[in-house]
């Protein structure tokens, strides 16, 4: 077994109103190989609430097993980075801010450390709505025509327009919402009931079962504010969210995309397989001939270090990252 060191970090994120600074973990190896040296670091983010004390740990731990340098965070709004950005007091209430272009600003920031730090552009993989928003991250980086990452790896990748379908009333909540002021709070997922069909992320109920023990396992491994460390979201969140498609860029981007391995649960019921299908389709840079839809595979019920479905996701991204980069 490969012995690892976690370290925390903290690197600064230039958002449109100004500098802060994230915290972050990196995971490697404590005695790496030469060959291990000669491997990229990686960047990995999660969307809607965060990467360190969520799959970040699980995947990072993963990876530096097999001699990468990892680094990975909570966004903006969430668990260590709850009190940096994108929270506010409403009464006796924490409102948080899911910004997706926030989270942009993020990884762009994130993989700039990664380089500073270890020297070598990172390879970028990025789960479910975080997905979108290194997206619009490497759309960036392609128009600025410096460097680029290496080898880019979304996972789950749905756009926040397909999740509606998810709702019990998607045209009757779509339009409650957007009558909503800014700033007033909503419930953090809607689960398709009366109480909660105005909530910001749709849950389907095979998702529902899952996420309150599986992601609170991990956040209480982790020793932050229970998963998902958020209470009530703005309705403003819900608004940009909508709004945030760098998936429509692509048509009109120019520039250096990287090379890119797709990933999807084959059984995805939340974040459906054709969202990268679509994705695969439309995407600029060099890719495999089809998406990677991982049969057996949902969205994150799999997701532990022991599940063979896991293990096979994870040693074809160290596959691929081998091949693209070595």
């Amino acid at each position: 077994m490969t012995n690892l060191i976690e370290e925390d970090i903290g690197f600064p994120v230039a958002y449109h109103d100004g500098t802060h600074r994230l915290r972050g973990r990196v995971f490697r190896p404590a005695n790496p190989s030469d060959k291990q040296q000669k491997l990229p670091p990686v960047v990995f983010n999660s969307g809607f609430t965060g990467g360190a004390s969520m799959y970040g740990q699980l995947v990072g731990k993963a990876l530096a097993g097999r001699g990468y340098r990892v680094m990975t965070y909570d966004v903006a709004g969430f668990f260590k980075n709850k009190d940096v950005r994108n929270t506010v007091r409403r009464g006796d209430l924490t409102v948080t801010n899911v910004s997706l272009e926030d989270q942009k600003s993020e990884v762009l920031a994130a993989t700039s450390w990664t380089k500073e730090r270890f020297g070598r552009m990172p390879v970028v993989a990025s789960w479910a709505m975080g997905s979108v928003a290194s997206l619009a991250a490497i759309t960036e980086l392609a128009r600025a025509g410096g460097d680029q990452v290496p080898y880019y790896v979304p996972m789950n990748y749905t756009r926040m327009t397909s999740l509606q379908n998810l709702r019990a009333d998607k045209t009757a909540a779509h339009a409650a919402l957007l009558e909503l002021p800014d700033d007033e709070p909503v419930p953090s997922f809607d689960t398709g009931t009366e109480e909660t069909r105005l909530g910001y992320y749709p849950l389907d109920p095979a998702t529902q079962a899952y996420v309150d023990d599986q992601l609170g396992s991990y956040t209480d491994v982790d020793g932050v504010d229970r998963w998902p460390g958020c209470s009530t979201v703005s309705a403003r969140s819900y608004k940009e969210s909508l709004a945030f498609d760098p998936e429509a860029d692509l048509v009109k981007a120019s520039g250096r995309f990287p090379p890119a391995l797709i990933i999807h649960g084959a059984e995805n019921t939340l974040h459906m397989p054709q969202e990268s299908v679509r994705l695969h389709q439309v995407y600029p840079g060099q890719k495999t001939k089809a998406p990677l839809l991982i049969a057996g595979m949902e969205h994150g019920q799999q997701m532990s270090a022991e599940n063979i479905v896991f293990r096979y996701m994870i040693e074809n991204i160290d596959r691929g990252i081998r091949a693209h980069t070595m």
